[in-house]
């Protein structure tokens, strides 16, 4: 599914070194302490239509999130602890979730290996969205993310990337991108400058089965990508195939535009689905973006794309 684009922007940002942490301790040998965290805020623009008793009657969803964690690492060993509150403006009792999303511990085999156990994300999590420039309207892949009980390797051979993970539980029911039976998933990933290609998959106890294949093309300032997605659930009326065309153009340093085109296939006519996106995202400085998108097409036969619009501004530390 569509991840959190702050916990992917913090996720990115922190290996690249392009932003730090707030740190507490810093050993000569290495060892730390330090304290991240950020958060988003804004919303969607939908279509009001919905009858539900329980819907807020409403053209403007908040859908505003914060996080904050602290990461540790002694020697070989690492941990991260991470709390995120996620507004849920769309109810009408306008809820927030407080969840613990992550709490896990690792260790690294070798430089470019390691395994972790925890609650934490899953491996086919990491990579759910390769390929989608899109922050938020387009489609996505609905794999587990967070989970308890997680066992999870992941490693770098050259220019492959390789991942696999087994979880024993889900998490808290409020959440939906958490599954209640045992997980197995994993990636595999060719990995260049100029391009890339990487294959996921997931198999669910008593439940369905998803494989992906994702590609991703640098052409300087001009990017081109998508993924494939078969989903194949234990009731046939939900199998479906998701297609992703997506491509952005950096105009300036700051500022970048987005397109994706969306297709999903359903087994069930009904559940059928076509839709464009376009939008641009702005870095006003090293840790604060602005992104907004547009979503036009026909979601459902015979309906719109519910959601037309989104917009937030991103900061993380």
């Amino acid at each position: 599914m569509k991840q959190s684009l702050l916990a992917l922007t913090i996720a990115s940002i922190f290996a690249a070194g392009a932003a730090n942490a707030a740190t507490v301790m810093k050993a000569d040998n290495g060892d730390f302490l330090k304290i991240y965290g950020g958060a988003e805020v804004g919303g969607f623009l939908v279509s009001d239509k919905d009858k539900s008793p329980k819907a807020k009657k409403t053209t403007y969803v908040d859908k505003s999130f914060m996080t904050i964690g602290a990461k540790g690492q002694t020697e070989d060993v690492y941990f991260k602890f991470e709390l995120d509150a996620d507004r849920n403006d769309y109810s009408a009792s306008n809820e927030m979730n407080l969840v613990i999303d992550k709490a896990y511990v690792g260790y690294e085999i070798s430089k470019n290996q390691s395994v972790e156990f925890g609650r934490t994300d899953t491996a086919y999590d990491h990579y759910d969205g390769f390929g989608d420039f899109a922050n938020e309207l387009s489609a996505g892949v609905s794999e587990a993310g967070d989970q308890d009980d997680t066992l999870k390797y992941r490693a770098q051979f050259g220019d492959f990337k390789v991942g696999i993970s087994h979880s024993l539980a889900g998490m808290d029911d409020k959440v939906t991108d958490r599954l209640d039976n045992a997980v197995t998933n994993g990636y595999v990933g060719y990995f260049t400058k100029a391009y890339t290609v990487l294959g996921g998959a997931e198999v669910v106890k008593d439940g369905g089965k998803i494989y992906s294949l994702h590609t991703e093309v640098n052409l300087g300032e001009f990017a081109v990508g998508g993924f494939v997605s078969s989903s194949a659930q234990q009731l046939k009326a939900n199998d479906k195939m998701t297609y992703v065309a997506s491509a952005k153009y950096a105009m300036t340093d700051k500022l970048t535009l987005l397109a994706t085109m969306n297709m999903v296939d359903a087994e069930t006519d009904s559940k059928d689905a076509k839709w464009v996106v376009i939008g641009g995202e702005y870095k006003y400085a090293k840790n604060i973006k602005l992104a907004a998108e547009l979503a036009q097409g026909e979601v459902l036969k015979g309906g719109d794309t519910g959601t037309t619009g989104f917009a937030k501004v991103y900061y993380w530390f």
